[in-house]
Protein backbone atom coordinates (compact mmCIF):
# COMPACT_ATOMS: atom_id res chain seq x y z
CA UNK A 1 0.00 0.00 0.00
CA UNK A 2 1.51 3.28 -1.10
CA UNK A 3 1.07 6.41 1.09
CA UNK A 4 3.36 8.85 -0.77
CA UNK A 5 0.66 11.00 -2.37
CA UNK A 6 -2.42 12.78 -1.05
CA UNK A 7 -3.13 15.10 1.76
CA UNK A 8 -1.74 14.52 5.26
CA UNK A 9 -5.16 13.27 6.38
CA UNK A 10 -5.23 10.73 3.60
CA UNK A 11 -1.72 9.66 4.39
CA UNK A 12 -2.65 9.20 8.05
CA UNK A 13 -5.73 7.22 7.07
CA UNK A 14 -3.70 5.00 4.79
CA UNK A 15 -1.14 4.53 7.50
CA UNK A 16 -3.82 3.52 9.99
CA UNK A 17 -5.20 1.05 7.49
CA UNK A 18 -1.70 -0.37 7.04
CA UNK A 19 -1.24 -0.73 10.77
CA UNK A 20 -4.64 -2.36 11.05
CA UNK A 21 -3.79 -4.87 8.32
CA UNK A 22 -0.42 -5.57 9.98
CA UNK A 23 -2.18 -6.09 13.31
CA UNK A 24 -4.60 -8.58 11.74
CA UNK A 25 -1.77 -10.38 9.95
CA UNK A 26 0.30 -10.46 13.15
CA UNK A 27 -2.65 -11.93 15.04
CA UNK A 28 -3.14 -14.60 12.40
CA UNK A 29 0.58 -15.34 12.41
CA UNK A 30 0.57 -15.54 16.18
CA UNK A 31 -2.32 -18.01 16.00
CA UNK A 32 -0.53 -20.10 13.44
CA UNK A 33 2.60 -20.00 15.59
CA UNK A 34 0.64 -21.14 18.64
CA UNK A 35 -0.87 -24.02 16.67
CA UNK A 36 2.59 -24.87 15.36
CA UNK A 37 3.97 -24.92 18.89
CA UNK A 38 1.13 -27.20 19.98
CA UNK A 39 1.78 -29.47 17.03
CA UNK A 40 5.48 -29.55 17.81
CA UNK A 41 4.71 -30.33 21.45
CA UNK A 42 2.44 -33.21 20.46
CA UNK A 43 5.03 -34.48 17.98
CA UNK A 44 7.74 -34.24 20.64
CA UNK A 45 5.64 -36.23 23.11
CA UNK A 46 4.76 -38.79 20.43
CA UNK A 47 8.39 -39.04 19.36
CA UNK A 48 9.45 -39.53 22.98
CA UNK A 49 6.85 -42.28 23.38
CA UNK A 50 7.96 -43.88 20.12
CA UNK A 51 11.59 -43.76 21.29
CA UNK A 52 10.61 -45.46 24.54
CA UNK A 53 8.67 -48.09 22.61
CA UNK A 54 11.58 -48.58 20.21
CA UNK A 55 14.05 -48.96 23.08
CA UNK A 56 11.73 -51.45 24.75
CA UNK A 57 11.32 -53.38 21.49
CA UNK A 58 15.09 -53.39 20.93
CA UNK A 59 15.68 -54.57 24.49
CA UNK A 60 13.08 -57.31 24.09
CA UNK A 61 14.60 -58.30 20.75
CA UNK A 62 18.07 -58.41 22.31
CA UNK A 63 16.73 -60.49 25.20
CA UNK A 64 15.01 -62.88 22.79
CA UNK A 65 18.21 -63.08 20.73
CA UNK A 66 20.25 -63.75 23.87
CA UNK A 67 17.77 -66.40 25.01
CA UNK A 68 17.91 -68.04 21.57
CA UNK A 69 21.71 -67.95 21.69
CA UNK A 70 21.68 -69.54 25.17
CA UNK A 71 19.26 -72.24 23.99
CA UNK A 72 21.44 -73.04 20.97
CA UNK A 73 24.62 -73.10 23.04
CA UNK A 74 22.99 -75.33 25.67
CA UNK A 75 21.81 -77.94 23.17
CA UNK A 76 23.69 -81.24 23.03
CA UNK A 77 22.80 -81.56 19.35
CA UNK A 78 25.04 -80.00 16.73
CA UNK A 79 23.41 -76.93 15.14
CA UNK A 80 24.96 -75.31 12.05
CA UNK A 81 23.15 -72.43 10.31
CA UNK A 82 23.85 -71.81 6.62
CA UNK A 83 23.01 -68.95 4.26
CA UNK A 84 21.25 -69.57 0.89
CA UNK A 85 24.67 -70.16 -0.74
CA UNK A 86 25.57 -72.90 1.73
CA UNK A 87 28.05 -70.82 3.73
CA UNK A 88 28.07 -71.15 7.51
CA UNK A 89 26.72 -68.18 9.46
CA UNK A 90 26.47 -69.66 12.94
CA UNK A 91 27.32 -72.82 14.90
CA UNK A 92 26.70 -73.77 18.52
CA UNK A 93 29.05 -75.11 21.20
CA UNK A 94 28.25 -78.76 20.46
CA UNK A 95 29.22 -78.20 16.82
CA UNK A 96 32.61 -76.77 17.80
CA UNK A 97 33.24 -79.65 20.23
CA UNK A 98 32.30 -82.46 17.82
CA UNK A 99 33.36 -81.00 14.48
CA UNK A 100 36.50 -79.23 15.62
CA UNK A 101 38.06 -75.75 15.56
CA UNK A 102 37.43 -75.34 11.82
CA UNK A 103 33.74 -74.87 12.63
CA UNK A 104 34.41 -72.40 15.43
CA UNK A 105 36.39 -70.26 12.98
CA UNK A 106 34.41 -71.08 9.84
CA UNK A 107 31.88 -68.26 9.66
CA UNK A 108 31.29 -67.38 6.01
CA UNK A 109 32.97 -70.55 4.72
CA UNK A 110 31.23 -73.30 2.68
CA UNK A 111 29.99 -76.29 4.64
CA UNK A 112 32.21 -78.64 2.60
CA UNK A 113 35.37 -76.84 3.79
CA UNK A 114 34.73 -77.26 7.52
CA UNK A 115 36.74 -80.48 7.86
CA UNK A 116 34.07 -83.14 8.45
CA UNK A 117 32.15 -85.62 6.31
CA UNK A 118 28.60 -86.82 6.70
CA UNK A 119 27.50 -89.94 4.88
CA UNK A 120 25.69 -93.28 5.10
CA UNK A 121 26.98 -96.70 6.11
CA UNK A 122 24.70 -99.74 5.99
CA UNK A 123 21.67 -97.45 6.05
CA UNK A 124 22.83 -95.42 9.07
CA UNK A 125 24.17 -91.87 9.08
CA UNK A 126 27.86 -91.66 9.93
CA UNK A 127 29.87 -88.52 10.69
CA UNK A 128 33.67 -88.43 10.60
CA UNK A 129 35.43 -85.45 12.21
CA UNK A 130 38.90 -85.02 13.72
CA UNK A 131 39.69 -88.65 12.96
CA UNK A 132 36.71 -89.93 14.95
CA UNK A 133 33.67 -91.78 13.67
CA UNK A 134 30.22 -91.08 15.11
CA UNK A 135 26.87 -92.76 14.55
CA UNK A 136 24.45 -89.86 14.16
CA UNK A 137 20.93 -88.79 13.30
CA UNK A 138 21.17 -85.86 10.88
CA UNK A 139 18.61 -83.56 9.22
CA UNK A 140 18.80 -80.40 7.14
CA UNK A 141 15.84 -78.04 6.87
CA UNK A 142 15.23 -74.77 5.03
CA UNK A 143 14.77 -71.51 6.93
CA UNK A 144 11.72 -69.79 5.41
CA UNK A 145 10.48 -66.27 6.20
CA UNK A 146 6.74 -65.35 6.46
CA UNK A 147 6.64 -64.50 2.76
CA UNK A 148 7.88 -67.95 1.82
CA UNK A 149 11.36 -66.87 0.75
CA UNK A 150 14.22 -69.22 1.69
CA UNK A 151 16.68 -67.43 3.96
CA UNK A 152 19.07 -70.38 4.33
CA UNK A 153 19.09 -73.77 6.04
CA UNK A 154 19.91 -75.36 9.39
CA UNK A 155 21.81 -78.63 9.87
CA UNK A 156 20.98 -80.65 12.99
CA UNK A 157 23.18 -83.58 14.05
CA UNK A 158 22.63 -85.77 17.09
CA UNK A 159 25.35 -88.15 18.31
CA UNK A 160 23.81 -91.58 18.94
CA UNK A 161 27.09 -93.53 19.16
CA UNK A 162 26.56 -94.37 22.83
CA UNK A 163 22.92 -95.27 22.19
CA UNK A 164 23.99 -97.64 19.41
CA UNK A 165 26.53 -99.21 21.73
CA UNK A 166 23.89 -99.69 24.42
CA UNK A 167 21.51 -101.24 21.90
CA UNK A 168 24.22 -103.62 20.74
CA UNK A 169 25.09 -104.38 24.36
CA UNK A 170 21.45 -105.10 25.16
CA UNK A 171 21.15 -107.39 22.16
CA UNK A 172 24.34 -109.19 23.19
CA UNK A 173 22.93 -109.61 26.69
CA UNK A 174 19.81 -111.25 25.31
CA UNK A 175 21.89 -113.59 23.18
CA UNK A 176 24.17 -114.34 26.12
CA UNK A 177 21.21 -115.25 28.31
CA UNK A 178 19.87 -117.63 25.68
CA UNK A 179 23.30 -119.15 25.11
CA UNK A 180 23.89 -119.42 28.85
CA UNK A 181 20.64 -121.26 29.41
CA UNK A 182 21.46 -123.63 26.56
CA UNK A 183 25.01 -124.19 27.84
CA UNK A 184 23.76 -124.97 31.34
CA UNK A 185 21.36 -127.59 29.97
CA UNK A 186 24.09 -129.14 27.80
CA UNK A 187 26.53 -129.28 30.72
CA UNK A 188 23.91 -130.90 32.94
CA UNK A 189 23.04 -133.53 30.32
CA UNK A 190 26.69 -134.38 29.56
CA UNK A 191 27.96 -134.44 33.15
CA UNK A 192 25.68 -137.24 34.31
CA UNK A 193 27.07 -139.92 31.94
CA UNK A 194 30.55 -138.36 32.20
CA UNK A 195 30.65 -138.99 35.94
CA UNK A 196 29.76 -142.63 35.35
CA UNK A 197 32.47 -142.98 32.69
CA UNK A 198 35.03 -141.41 35.06
CA UNK A 199 34.01 -143.80 37.83
CA UNK A 200 34.34 -146.83 35.54
CA UNK A 201 37.68 -145.59 34.24
CA UNK A 202 38.99 -145.21 37.79
CA UNK A 203 37.79 -148.71 38.65
CA UNK A 204 39.39 -150.05 35.47
CA UNK A 205 42.66 -148.31 36.34
CA UNK A 206 42.64 -149.89 39.81
CA UNK A 207 41.94 -153.30 38.34
CA UNK A 208 44.79 -152.98 35.84
CA UNK A 209 47.34 -151.71 38.35
CA UNK A 210 50.79 -152.82 37.24
CA UNK A 211 49.62 -153.86 33.78
CA UNK A 212 50.56 -152.13 30.52
CA UNK A 213 46.91 -151.29 29.87
CA UNK A 214 46.81 -149.16 33.06
CA UNK A 215 48.32 -146.27 31.02
CA UNK A 216 45.32 -146.40 28.72
CA UNK A 217 42.98 -146.23 31.69
CA UNK A 218 44.90 -143.28 33.11
CA UNK A 219 44.66 -141.56 29.71
CA UNK A 220 40.90 -142.03 29.74
CA UNK A 221 40.67 -140.54 33.25
CA UNK A 222 42.89 -137.59 32.28
CA UNK A 223 40.81 -136.86 29.18
CA UNK A 224 37.62 -137.03 31.21
CA UNK A 225 39.01 -134.58 33.79
CA UNK A 226 40.02 -132.19 31.01
CA UNK A 227 36.58 -132.42 29.47
CA UNK A 228 35.01 -131.90 32.88
CA UNK A 229 37.12 -128.76 33.35
CA UNK A 230 35.87 -127.38 30.03
CA UNK A 231 32.29 -128.10 31.08
CA UNK A 232 32.91 -126.39 34.42
CA UNK A 233 34.19 -123.28 32.61
CA UNK A 234 31.12 -123.29 30.40
CA UNK A 235 28.88 -123.59 33.44
CA UNK A 236 30.66 -120.72 35.17
CA UNK A 237 30.18 -118.68 32.00
CA UNK A 238 26.49 -119.54 31.91
CA UNK A 239 25.91 -118.65 35.56
CA UNK A 240 25.57 -115.08 36.76
CA UNK A 241 28.40 -114.23 39.13
CA UNK A 242 28.91 -111.47 41.67
CA UNK A 243 32.31 -109.78 41.63
CA UNK A 244 34.02 -109.14 44.94
CA UNK A 245 34.98 -105.47 44.68
CA UNK A 246 38.11 -103.96 46.15
CA UNK A 247 40.17 -100.85 45.42
CA UNK A 248 42.68 -101.69 42.65
CA UNK A 249 45.76 -99.90 41.36
CA UNK A 250 45.05 -99.71 37.62
CA UNK A 251 48.67 -99.63 36.46
CA UNK A 252 49.55 -102.41 38.90
CA UNK A 253 46.99 -104.89 37.62
CA UNK A 254 48.10 -104.16 34.05
CA UNK A 255 51.67 -105.01 35.09
CA UNK A 256 50.49 -108.31 36.60
CA UNK A 257 48.72 -109.32 33.39
CA UNK A 258 51.71 -108.35 31.24
CA UNK A 259 54.03 -110.37 33.49
CA UNK A 260 51.92 -113.50 32.99
CA UNK A 261 52.09 -113.03 29.22
CA UNK A 262 55.85 -112.47 28.95
CA UNK A 263 56.65 -116.06 27.85
CA UNK A 264 54.09 -115.87 25.02
CA UNK A 265 55.17 -112.45 23.78
CA UNK A 266 58.79 -113.59 23.82
CA UNK A 267 58.09 -116.76 21.85
CA UNK A 268 56.06 -114.90 19.24
CA UNK A 269 58.49 -111.99 18.92
CA UNK A 270 55.86 -109.41 19.78
CA UNK A 271 56.78 -106.18 21.58
CA UNK A 272 54.49 -104.58 24.18
CA UNK A 273 54.73 -100.89 24.99
CA UNK A 274 52.94 -99.62 28.10
CA UNK A 275 52.15 -95.95 28.56
CA UNK A 276 50.61 -94.43 31.69
CA UNK A 277 49.06 -90.96 31.52
CA UNK A 278 47.31 -90.69 34.85
CA UNK A 279 46.11 -93.92 36.41
CA UNK A 280 43.23 -93.47 38.86
CA UNK A 281 42.31 -96.40 41.04
CA UNK A 282 39.20 -98.42 40.25
CA UNK A 283 36.84 -100.70 42.16
CA UNK A 284 36.82 -104.26 40.89
CA UNK A 285 37.45 -107.94 41.38
CA UNK A 286 41.22 -108.39 40.83
CA UNK A 287 41.02 -111.92 39.44
CA UNK A 288 38.12 -111.17 37.10
CA UNK A 289 39.74 -107.99 35.81
CA UNK A 290 43.01 -109.81 35.33
CA UNK A 291 41.11 -112.31 33.20
CA UNK A 292 39.67 -109.39 31.18
CA UNK A 293 43.16 -108.04 30.49
CA UNK A 294 44.53 -111.48 29.63
CA UNK A 295 41.71 -112.08 27.14
CA UNK A 296 42.10 -108.71 25.41
CA UNK A 297 45.92 -108.74 25.31
CA UNK A 298 45.96 -112.39 24.17
CA UNK A 299 43.72 -111.46 21.26
CA UNK A 300 46.12 -108.64 20.39
CA UNK A 301 49.10 -111.04 20.55
CA UNK A 302 47.38 -113.52 18.24
CA UNK A 303 46.47 -110.72 15.80
CA UNK A 304 49.90 -109.04 15.73
CA UNK A 305 52.55 -110.32 13.31
CA UNK A 306 56.08 -111.18 14.45
CA UNK A 307 58.11 -108.11 15.46
CA UNK A 308 54.84 -106.20 15.68
CA UNK A 309 53.97 -103.73 18.43
CA UNK A 310 51.13 -103.82 20.95
CA UNK A 311 50.37 -100.67 22.89
CA UNK A 312 48.75 -100.75 26.31
CA UNK A 313 47.66 -97.25 27.33
CA UNK A 314 46.48 -96.46 30.84
CA UNK A 315 44.85 -93.05 31.15
CA UNK A 316 42.19 -91.02 32.92
CA UNK A 317 39.03 -89.72 31.27
CA UNK A 318 36.61 -87.62 33.33
CA UNK A 319 37.88 -89.12 36.57
CA UNK A 320 37.56 -92.70 35.32
CA UNK A 321 40.23 -95.26 34.46
CA UNK A 322 40.59 -96.33 30.83
CA UNK A 323 42.83 -99.16 29.62
CA UNK A 324 43.25 -99.35 25.85
CA UNK A 325 44.97 -102.23 24.06
CA UNK A 326 45.83 -101.61 20.39
CA UNK A 327 47.50 -103.95 17.93
CA UNK A 328 48.93 -103.89 14.40
CA UNK A 329 46.93 -106.84 13.13
CA UNK A 330 44.58 -107.24 10.19
CA UNK A 331 41.69 -105.50 11.90
CA UNK A 332 38.07 -106.62 12.18
CA UNK A 333 35.67 -106.59 9.28
CA UNK A 334 32.60 -104.39 9.64
CA UNK A 335 30.23 -107.37 9.41
CA UNK A 336 32.09 -109.17 12.23
CA UNK A 337 32.37 -106.21 14.59
CA UNK A 338 28.90 -106.62 16.07
CA UNK A 339 29.45 -110.35 16.66
CA UNK A 340 32.86 -110.42 18.33
CA UNK A 341 31.27 -110.36 21.80
CA UNK A 342 28.92 -113.23 21.03
CA UNK A 343 29.82 -116.49 22.76
CA UNK A 344 31.40 -119.12 20.53
CA UNK A 345 31.97 -116.66 17.69
CA UNK A 346 35.60 -116.51 16.62
CA UNK A 347 37.52 -115.42 13.55
CA UNK A 348 40.39 -117.74 14.56
CA UNK A 349 40.43 -121.31 13.33
CA UNK A 350 41.11 -122.76 16.79
CA UNK A 351 39.35 -120.16 18.88
CA UNK A 352 36.57 -121.07 21.33
CA UNK A 353 34.82 -117.74 20.96
CA UNK A 354 34.38 -117.33 24.73
CA UNK A 355 37.18 -114.87 25.55
CA UNK A 356 35.55 -111.60 24.50
CA UNK A 357 32.11 -112.79 25.56
CA UNK A 358 33.39 -113.43 29.10
CA UNK A 359 35.30 -110.12 28.97
CA UNK A 360 32.16 -108.21 28.02
CA UNK A 361 30.14 -109.73 30.85
CA UNK A 362 32.84 -109.06 33.44
CA UNK A 363 33.03 -105.42 32.34
CA UNK A 364 29.25 -105.09 32.59
CA UNK A 365 29.38 -106.56 36.09
CA UNK A 366 31.76 -103.76 37.07
CA UNK A 367 29.56 -101.06 35.55
CA UNK A 368 32.00 -100.51 32.69
CA UNK A 369 31.93 -100.99 28.95
CA UNK A 370 34.21 -101.79 26.01
CA UNK A 371 34.67 -99.50 23.02
CA UNK A 372 36.15 -101.01 19.87
CA UNK A 373 37.90 -99.21 17.01
CA UNK A 374 39.18 -101.18 14.06
CA UNK A 375 40.37 -100.60 10.53
CA UNK A 376 40.93 -103.51 8.18
CA UNK A 377 44.61 -103.79 7.36
CA UNK A 378 45.73 -101.44 10.13
CA UNK A 379 44.72 -103.10 13.40
CA UNK A 380 42.25 -102.81 16.26
CA UNK A 381 41.96 -101.06 19.61
CA UNK A 382 39.91 -102.24 22.59
CA UNK A 383 39.30 -99.53 25.21
CA UNK A 384 38.11 -100.73 28.63
CA UNK A 385 36.15 -97.93 30.34
CA UNK A 386 35.62 -98.25 34.09
CA UNK A 387 33.33 -96.14 36.29
CA UNK A 388 34.97 -93.75 38.78
CA UNK A 389 36.12 -95.41 41.99
CA UNK A 390 33.39 -95.41 44.61
CA UNK A 391 30.50 -95.57 42.11
CA UNK A 392 30.54 -99.30 41.27
CA UNK A 393 27.72 -101.34 42.75
CA UNK A 394 29.00 -104.52 44.36
CA UNK A 395 26.89 -107.47 43.51
CA UNK A 396 26.24 -106.56 39.90
CA UNK A 397 25.87 -109.69 37.83
CA UNK A 398 27.91 -110.72 34.85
Amino acid sequence: MRIDGGTPAERIRHLNEAFSSFTVASGALEGYYGKLQETVRHLTIELRERNVQLKTALAEAETAKDNLRCVLQSMDEVVVVLDPDGNMTMANRAAAEMLGPAVAEGSGKPLESLGFTLGNCAGDSVLVANGKRYDVIASRSNIVDPSGAVRGSVLLVRDVTRMKELESQSERNRRLIRMGEMAAKIVHEIRNPLCSIELYATMLQSGLEGAEEAKLARGISSGIRSLNNILTNMLLFAKRQKPSLTRIDTAGIVDEALFLLEPMTGSRGVRIEKRVEGAPCLDGDPELLKQVLLNVILNAIHATPAEGLIRVDVREENGSAVIEVSDEGEGIREEDRERIFDPFFSTKEKGTGLGLAITSRIMEAHGGFIRVRSEVGRGSAFALHFPPAGTSSEGSST
